[in-house]
């Protein structure tokens, strides 16, 4: 099998050739150890198979960040027989720079000339005959935005190069480097294909991969470089890299010819405006607002079109399980239907998300990603993140509504170490969608009059503990992650293809499903068994079955000298007439149209013909029945709310909420609130359904937050402590599961767990205990919150964060 490397800089079209090369036979899997995605396809042509790998784009081999570092050492040990290096033809002079460092490896290479459209329009004459000379390569002119491109001519080309052996690398002449590339060499016992002098090279540069891999100490290169500086007085790296881009110059100037010269390219005008001093805020604020708009609100209005379709799949699951008999609920029923709401739950959201990603593609493609870290950069940095933190911070709320789970999956492309595991830790402190409900309830109990200002300090004080958090973790705990100078190209606009942005989106779609899902589902298992076991006492379950009895008696009572007695007469037929009734009111609320529901009761009679009819009763006999059934159900699902409140009390995570309550009781809360909490780092909706589920009174018609308010037990301090500490707290697991898989450390996700939850027991317990010693109103305790947060955030700005240094270039 001949494996091939795809390398190419960022924005060159790398993907677009091998995704036209691949097509649909990808394996997409992480690098190992890191979280960069690894491409990779498998194919035959003319009796050859090819594996093809698509490295992570990079602009050189210096080690600056995580995805040169992947390349690297991908080349130096998989055993690459073929190197395919894209190139943007449209900026050649800036890409020959990589060029020349693949050449230096000493493995046959094949160029891709890409965007040759985008030269010509540019009016660039390029001589092929003289680059391919000079740099001793084949050389393939692509289109890659067009279908097909040069498929064909390309394995050809590499086939081709497969077959030849490299007997003199390409060289760059160092000049008085020389001599001292050569010592480092003579050093040099690694066996390898790869060209000595490469990594004598890379040696002298102090690349610390390179001096691992060929065992030479730094101290060594310390001697070396000493003496370079004494007798030549240069810099190792400042002068390698002037050397490349002259040489690069040269080739250049005698390779391509510009007939349009000092004239403004379209990249250029568009610049004036996305760049513009006063205009680049506006433009960038427009952009996350659509992005937002698009995929979180537009995209959530999806799921109303989506959930029927998972209702329906939901119910015809549970048609499948063993049926309750009346409130005695079989454990197998239970908890398929647990796992498969826990499933739907995530599925729902695949709309939003696909949205979100194909939103993502297009930034990318177009160019203007790198842009927006541009415009950013300068605030973020006094805070330890850079302008690349934006998006996922976005994504992830920072207007409420977002959902941290594409805001976590979004920091993938951030390119700094120290900056990406701080935007990690610090997505989560936004305000996903999941934690609207439960300040909707807190709000609409206790803050009605205040509800917009109340409202506002949530939504922006989320921003400030952000900042505040990554400030503080960039100067401890990820104070020594390493950061190192970062390239950022502000590259050439690009129109995207429609394709190419489907597939991606697609791709990470499934990638999501595929990652998440499992695990979320194996988390779903641990939680089902928490909430449920060691189960409701004997007394209370007898207490239960006498309610069940008496309603049975009542049942019994009003329906025995109907006509339709002899269905109903024995419990196991009443239990199959109330499920039948509750299984085709779920399925009538999913049918719209009069043809369908003629055909579900069509169904439901071919089913069901004895019992059906006193489901949608013809004569006056059968409505009677079907009214007791009604009543019967509606006694049945109270009493089965009833088990669950009980289970949730005694359930494992019930004793763990009373074992909290001597801590917690200082920030206002009782057990109840505790195990609210604690079943909401399923999902955060689950406070709510917890809440409502605990102040359910049976008849009474009460909401929610009208029982929450007239309990006594709460006053709006105590409402302003839960906000206080649902404002701090991660937002679900599913979002944890995400830290793990981005940072590829147990270690990383419980931080991400326990200390904002020790973070919001702390304050939430100094905020309640200062509001009960100074007589704060619930408002005052959220104001006095919001003005600390943002005070602090504004000292904290004023220190130093020890920072990479950003290099900004622009393509030509």
């Amino acid at each position: 099998m001949l494996k091939v490397a795809l390398a190419g800089q960022p924005n060159c079209g790398k993907s677009t050739i091998f995704n036209m090369l691949s097509g649909v036979n990808q394996h997409v899997a992480n690098y190992p150890g890191v979280t960069v995605d690894k491409k990779s396809a498998t194919l035959k042509f003319q009796g050859e198979q090819f594996e093809i790998v698509d490295l992570p784009g990079t602009y050189s081999f210096s080690t600056y960040s995580l995805e040169e570092m992947v390349a690297k050492t991908f080349l130096l040990d998989e055993g690459t027989d073929v190197i395919v290096n894209v190139v943007d033809a449209s900026s050649l002079r800036r890409n020959l720079y990589l060029t020349f460092q693949l050449l230096e490896l000493g493995k046959p290479l094949v160029m891709i000339l890409n965007m040759m459209d985008i030269a010509e329009r540019r009016e660039l004459e390029i001589d092929i005959d003289r680059l391919s000379k000079m740099l001793n390569v084949t050389i393939v002119e692509t289109v890659g935005t067009k279908r097909g491109g040069k498929k064909r001519e390309i394995l050809e080309a590499i086939a081709q190069a497969g077959k030849i052996s490299i007997s003199e690398p390409f060289k760059i002449d160092y000049m008085e480097f020389e001599t001292f590339i050569l010592e480092i060499e003579q050093m040099i016992e690694f066996d390898s294909t790869i060209s000595k002098r490469w990594l004598a090279i890379k040696a002298l540069e102090a690349d610390k991969v390179i001096l691992e891999k060929v065992n030479i100490c730094k101290e060594t290169i310390k001697d070396v470089t000493s003496n370079i500086h004494t007798k030549l007085d240069l810099d190792v790296d400042q002068t390698f890299a002037r050397i490349r881009y002259d040489s690069a110059d040269v080739v250049y100037h005698k390779c391509v010819k510009e007939k349009k010269q000092n004239l403004d390219t379209l990249t250029a005008k568009i610049d004036r405006v996305v760049l513009n001093k006063w205009l680049a805020f506006p433009v960038l604020g427009l952009v996350i607002y659509l992005i937002y708009q698009l995929s979180i609100v537009w995209g959530y209005k999806l799921t109303n079109y989506t959930w029927p379709l998972l209702a329906a799949l939901k119910n015809g699951i549970v048609a499948l399980l063993p049926p309750p008999e009346l409130t005695n609920v079989p454990i197998i029923t239970d908890f398929s239907i647990w796992m498969v709401n826990s499933a739907i739950a995530l599925l729902n959201y695949i709309p939003i998300f696909f949205i979100l990603f194909a939103l993502i593609a297009v930034l990318e493609d177009v160019g203007y990603m790198p842009r927006m870290a541009f415009i950013l950069d300068r605030v973020f940095r006094k805070f330890g993140l850079h302008g690349q933190s934006t998006l996922p911070l976005v994504l992830g709320g920072a207007f409420v509504g977002g959902c941290a789970v594409p805001g976590v999956m979004a920091t993938k492309g951030i390119a700094d170490d120290r900056a990406r595991l701080a935007t990690i830790l610090t997505v989560p402190y936004m305000n996903c969608l999941a934690k609207v409900p439960f300040y909707t309830l807190l709000l609409g109990a206790f803050f009605k009059e205040q509800m917009a200002l109340m409202m506002f300090f949530i939504s922006t004080v989320t921003l400030f503990i952000a900042l505040i958090i990554a400030k503080l973790a960039t100067s401890t705990v990820l104070k020594n992650r390493e950061t190192a100078p970062f390239i950022m190209e502000l590259p050439t606009y690009h129109l995207p293809t429609l394709s190419g942005v489907l597939f991606r989106a697609s791709q990470r779609v499934w990638l999501y499903v595929k990652k998440v899902m499992t695990i979320v589902l194996a988390v779903a298992v641990v939680l089902f068994v928490l909430l449920q076991y060691p189960g409701v006492s004997d007394e209370k379950m007898t207490d239960f079955s006498q309610q069940m009895d008496s309603a049975l008696e009542k049942f019994d009572k009003t329906v025995k000298d109907n006509l339709h007695y002899q269905h109903v007469d024995q419990i196991a037929e009443v239990s199959n007439l109330v499920n039948l009734y509750d299984n085709y009111k779920n399925q009538r609320m999913l049918t719209k149209t009069k043809s369908a529901v003629a055909s579900l009761d069509a169904e439901f009679l071919a089913k069901n013909p004895e019992l059906f009819p006193l489901v949608r009763p013809q004569d006056k006999d059968a409505r009677e029945v079907s009214k007791a059934a009604r009543r019967l159900s509606k006694t049945n699902k109270r009493l089965q709310i009833a088990i669950k409140n009980e289970k949730i009390t005694n359930s494992f995570l019930g004793m763990f909420g009373r074992a909290l309550e001597p801590v917690t009781q200082y920030a206002g809360f009782d057990w109840r609130i505790n195990v609210a909490f604690l079943s909401s780092f399923a999902a955060r909706e689950s406070a709510v359904a917890t809440l409502g589920s605990i102040y359910e009174k049976g008849k009474s018609n009460l909401s929610a937050e009208e029982s929450l308010a007239q309990d006594g037990a709460y006053t709006p301090i105590h409402a302003a402590a839960m906000l206080l500490f649902m404002i701090l707290t991660p937002p679900c697991i599913a979002t944890m599961v995400v830290v793990k898989l981005q940072t590829n450390s147990y270690r990383w996700m419980l931080f991400a767990i326990f200390f904002p939850t020790t973070l919001g027991v702390v304050l939430s317990i100094l905020f309640f205990s200062m509001a009960v010693q100074f007589s704060w109103s619930g408002l005052e305790l959220m104001r006095n919150f919001y003005l600390s947060a943002a005070t602090l955030a504004l000292i904290l700005s004023l220190f130093k964060t020890k920072q990479s240094g950003w290099q900004v270039g622009k393509s030509q």
